[in-house]
């Protein structure tokens, strides 16, 4: 469970001391960059991952000193190092990583709390914090903000959606550390089938909370998809008008069927979405789409790898939206219709 969302719901719902470990700055390469999340509980568990496994144990050990405490402490992990007093003893990272402890006092809850109830709603948010003084920070959403920090700096140009950004930034000779964080990736899925279930269960493996649509009872259940989000029985013309879709949610259409295929496309040509796949054939879409325009939907659907069989056929898919939202670049011989 990696995505900042999820650590705050949990965080939130545990409610014991915790202390808050955040990667701050990084010089060369390292298995985790700037902006990731990991929290310690004073019962010696943890949730987030900071690095593969070589500071964890180290950072966990700092953590115990500061429950309860209000403090922030940095440290430093030069992993360039290759004899067996380094850090850089057989993890195969070349960098150098600041890593900021917080204990989770009132006021960082408080501020946690104001960033949950925002990416529930799907709205992202960005999170400043002073250098100077770590009494001083301040999140804020499009049209809300709560924190201490004032005349925080403002957000310069446009962010694309779920691009990563986070490392200091220095203005007016003040030094702050900033984040934007995302909401947790939203699926909506028409189409129940068999060949659903494995792209429903990687779906939520990396992240995704995944809404299932079907007209029929007996495939979109619990038993067939225990790590969905959420069902939806009915008239599927029905249901595609009741679903509210946002910028940053994600479409995939597998009912199996042309007419409600047809259907749903040209609904969803009304909402500008992060993506949206279609299965079957290029030549099946243009039928589909009576020649008409639909720029946003991806069809083949996934990355061409050569995939047989709904388990690789889901890596494909899982790979072309991980792709698409982290603003990676594919094949250029995915053309979208």
């Amino acid at each position: 469970m990696g995505f900042i969302p999820e650590l705050i719901k949990t965080v939130l719902k545990e409610d014991k001391p915790t202390v808050l470990a955040q990667i701050i700055h990084v010089e060369g390469s390292a298995y985790r960059k700037e902006g990731a999340w990991m929290f310690f509980f004073q019962d010696k568990t943890s949730i987030g991952l900071l690095s593969g496994g070589c500071l964890e144990n180290d950072i966990h050990c700092r953590a115990e000193t500061m429950f309860g405490t209000g403090k922030t402490a940095i440290y430093e992990y030069d992993l360039r190092a290759e004899d067996d007093i380094g850090w850089g003893r057989g993890i195969g990272c070349q960098g150098v990583i600041t890593v900021m402890l917080r204990d989770v006092d009132r006021l960082l809850l408080r501020l946690l709390r104001f960033m949950h109830r925002q990416l529930e709603e799907g709205v992202p948010v960005r999170f400043i914090q002073s250098m100077k003084d770590h009494t001083s920070m301040i999140c804020y959403s499009a049209d809300k903000q709560y924190g201490t920090l004032k005349d925080a700096p403002i957000a310069d140009g446009k962010i694309r959606p779920y691009e990563r950004s986070a490392g200091k930034i220095h203005i007016k000779d003040e030094s702050y550390y900033q984040q934007w964080i995302w909401p947790s990736p939203v699926l909506h899925l028409f189409g129940a089938g068999p060949d659903a279930r494995p792209l429903v269960k990687m779906a939520s493996e990396v992240g995704y909370k995944v809404h299932l649509y079907d007209w029929r009872p007996a495939y979109c259940t619990k038993e067939h998809f225990p790590t969905a989000a959420s069902f939806s029985v009915n008239n599927m013309e029905h249901l595609m008008k009741e679903t509210v879709f946002r910028q940053l949610d994600s479409v995939i259409i597998m009912t199996h069927d042309f007419q409600i295929d047809q259907m749903l496309l040209k609904h969803l040509r009304n909402f500008e979405l992060l993506y949206v796949g279609l299965l079957g054939s290029k030549k099946r879409a243009e039928k589909l789409l009576l020649n008409e325009q639909f720029d946003q939907l991806r069809t083949p659907i996934g990355l061409p790898i050569g995939a047989e069989g709904a388990e690789e056929i889901a890596v494909s898919i899982i790979a072309e939206m991980i792709a698409v939202r982290r603003g990676a670049e594919i094949w250029p011989s995915l053309v979208s219709i």
